[in-house]
């Protein structure tokens, strides 16, 4: 069995940890590093997807990305995951991946009391309600994933969208893990792990944490990141 190295990083500014997922995905390209998983939390802010339209006026910055999906809310409160996992090294396809990190993130959700479910057509997971708890937005470069998800853990996380529609998605408005019946002092440090075993398990590999430094970021990123769980201010997913 593979091996799934995760390491939950605080929170991270989202030019800084753009820079690390997207030099690890070449290391994993060219097999100098194994299959990795990223989780933190960003500041306040807003992305859009490589063919979205940009928003006319926002209150938050927005910020181009090269994932697919509409514009998003990232922000305090969220777990955001940046799976750095090789496709076609393994004989994995882009569709399998999506549904093994949707099934991942709804294992996690039922980990601490949440009933959630994927919906066809429409990437993330949902409540029975109708409300989103989880984006996808993915990319895949060389045959390495880049992107991830972003699972809404704390009321915070969920208000930060305001009336934004996620991902586009008219009339739709978001949740959280506590908003749904996690006990209230939950935080993305405490869904970590969870998230990580659960998505391991889905792509038949044994989770393993690592540190920051085992990631050797560069001097730019490890100027800009906290210790682990740590709440400095620095900054995907995705829709």
């Amino acid at each position: 069995m593979g091996t799934l190295r995760w390491c939950h990083l605080g929170r991270v500014g989202y030019d800084a940890a753009r820079a690390l997922q997207s030099r690890l995905a070449s290391a994993r390209a060219t097999g100098t590093t194994g299959d990795l998983l990223l989780l933190l939390e960003h500041p306040a802010v807003l992305t859009v997807g490589r063919h979205a339209e940009m928003p006319p006026a926002a209150p938050l910055p927005v910020l181009r990305t090269d994932r697919g999906g509409k514009l998003t809310y990232h922000g305090p409160g969220q777990l955001v995951g940046y799976p750095v996992v090789a496709l076609r090294a393994a004989g994995r396809g882009v569709r399998g991946f999506v549904t093994a990190l949707e099934t991942a993130l709804c294992d996690t959700a039922a980990v601490f009391g949440v009933a959630a479910h994927v919906r066809p057509g429409l990437p993330g997971i949902w409540t029975a309600s109708g409300r989103k708890l989880a984006s996808i937005g993915l990319a895949v470069r060389r045959g390495v994933t880049l992107h991830g998800c972003a699972l809404n853990v704390e009321r915070r996380a969920a208000e930060g969208f305001g009336d934004l529609e996620p991902c586009g998605l008219s009339g739709v408005r978001t949740t959280s893990l506590v908003d749904e019946g996690a006990r209230p002092d939950l935080t993305p440090a405490d869904v970590a792990s969870v998230l990580a075993s659960t998505l391991a398990r889905r792509l038949a590999l044994a989770p393993e944490r690592c540190m920051p430094a085992d990631l050797e970021p560069s001097p730019s990123f490890a100027a800009a990141t906290p210790a682990p769980d740590s709440d400095c201010h620095g900054h995907q997913p995705a829709p």
